[in-house]
């Protein structure tokens, strides 16, 4: 599956440029290992697409509807 998500342009250039390796979102979506992110910077509307390698989910710490992606 395929996700298109906004993101601010600071971290669109740190994931861009190999720096920031994961993604914190929302548990909105029904997120999986392997799926694509599309992801567009709001400052520029450059896209990068990237593939989820690993999922925390934060709910395991009282911390609920929120995810960690690692891309």
């Amino acid at each position: 599956m395929t996700h298109n998500l906004e993101i601010q342009h600071k971290y669109f250039t740190d994931i861009s440029q190999g720096i920031k390796s994961f993604e914190i979102r929302r548990k909105n979506r029904d997120y999986k290992v392997k799926d694509i992110l599309i992801l567009k910077s709001l400052e520029t509307n450059e896209t990068i697409k990237k593939e989820i390698k690993y999922i925390c989910d934060l709910s395991i710490y009282d911390i609920d509807h929120i995810l960690i992606l690692g891309i």
